[in-house]
């Protein structure tokens, strides 16, 4: 029996973090080793480093947001918190993973892809939070200024991406198959500052 398209295109994603992960990891502890034995650390020396550590961190997060899930994987808060500490480091999002629970991967990649879908309506930044209150799940942002495309939300909803979607806009075509698997419907309310995506 063949593979339906989104088991497969996360079996794709799954594959490529990890062939990706060993050799990023080889390098980051070559610059470990590097810094202890006295290298000096020179401007290039940082820049590599920060580079890899950034590597590391997006590999990381993409894992778990893109590839393959199972219920019976679960990821505990400390590990999660450090996972979204790495990815949004230097970058003009700050993120607070409000639950204390472990909880099973498939919800926490389904988190993951919200997640994303918020950051593409921050052009200028933002604080993200995700919480999960008697079973239900909430990423939500605040910034000065929330910008969304109506015809890309739409498809949480609709379950129907847009022809034109982009590389960077997969998110939305995913997470209303992740809610789906899930025995749950996404919704999401937008106002001037704040946007909230609920599952």
């Amino acid at each position: 029996m063949a593979q339906d398209p989104l088991t497969l295109a996360k079996l794709i994603a799954s594959r490529i973090c990890h062939d990706l992960i060993s050799p990023v990891g080889a390098i980051a502890n070559g610059m470990e080793l590097m810094a202890l034995s006295g290298a000096d650390k020179t401007p290039e020396f940082e820049l590599i480093s920060d580079s890899v550590q950034g590597a590391n961190a997006r590999i990381k997060f993409y894992r778990i947001a893109l590839g393959l899930s199972s219920s019976e994987q679960k990821l505990g808060p400390s590990e999660i918190r450090k996972i979204l500490s790495d990815f949004y480091k230097d970058t003009r999002l700050t993120c607070d993973w409000d639950t204390d629970e472990d909880c099973p991967r498939p919800e926490v990649q389904t988190a993951f892809l919200a997640l994303l879908c918020l950051a593409t309506a921050l052009p200028t930044g933002g604080q993200l939070r995700v919480s999960k209150e008697s079973g239900v799940w909430t990423a939500s942002a605040a910034a000065d200024l929330i910008r969304t495309d109506d015809a890309l939300w739409a498809t949480l909803t609709s379950g129907i991406a847009p022809e034109t979607i982009k590389p960077a806009e997969v998110q939305f075509a995913m997470l209303p198959e992740c809610t789906s698997a899930l025995a749950r419907r996404p919704s999401y309310r937008v106002s001037d500052t704040a946007l909230q995506i609920t599952f």
